[in-house]
């Protein structure tokens, strides 16, 4: 059986992703992962920590390696960092002979798929609509959980909840929506598509 490798900051983040990727090739392939402690340097650890990664999901049998990385806000200036430096900067890492790396870059994390979808928006159960451009969405993770607060008048969100989320996620419009998530199934698809 073929293995995708999947790298992220977060546990969160890497079980939202292997969802999503056992929707797009269901029953294909089987996905190893790989994560940073919780709470241990973010995305600076992911890629410190990202050669060793790629050579223990090699050596684990994969063939295909995803790195999720979110596309952060600069403090300095409130303005996202350079995506093209960021993928440039990922793409020189080292990777072992025999394993292609995929660079998925969410604008600005991954939540902000979750803006594409009316139905998980309403799931989540706040007051919002479905975005046509929600790469767009300045810290969608953080509107998600202060719009729940607002709504319920307790935090009624959480990153917990992501993985779940990803299973009701529409793919079809989050394509159409999020060049990240269509770029990255594109090339799942290239690879292990049926």
């Amino acid at each position: 059986m073929s293995r995708i490798g999947v790298m992220g900051e977060d546990a969160t983040d890497v079980e939202t992703l292997v969802v999503l990727l056992r929707r797009i090739v269901p029953g294909s392939v089987g996905v190893k992962t790989k994560a940073p402690p919780s709470g241990r340097g973010g995305c600076a650890k992911l890629v410190r920590s990202a050669p060793t990664y790629m050579k223990e999901l090699w050596a684990s049998g994969c063939t295909l390696a995803i790195l999720l990385h979110d596309l952060d806000l600069d403090s300095a200036n409130n303005e996202l960092k350079d995506e093209k430096k960021l993928r440039a900067h990922l793409s020189a890492l080292p990777v072992p002979a025999g394993l292609e790396l995929v660079i998925c870059i969410p604008v600005e994390e991954i939540e902000a798929w979750f803006w594409s979808d009316q139905a998980v928006l309403d799931r989540v159960g706040i007051r919002a609509k479905a975005s046509s451009s929600p790469h767009l969405i300045k810290k969608p993770k953080e509107q998600l959980r202060d719009l729940s607060l607002r709504t319920h008048h307790k935090v009624k969100y959480a990153t917990t909840q992501n993985p779940k989320l990803a299973e009701d996620l529409n793919l079809e419009l989050c394509a159409q929506r999020c060049p990240a998530f269509a770029s990255l199934r594109e090339q799942v698809l290239r690879r292990f598509g049926t």
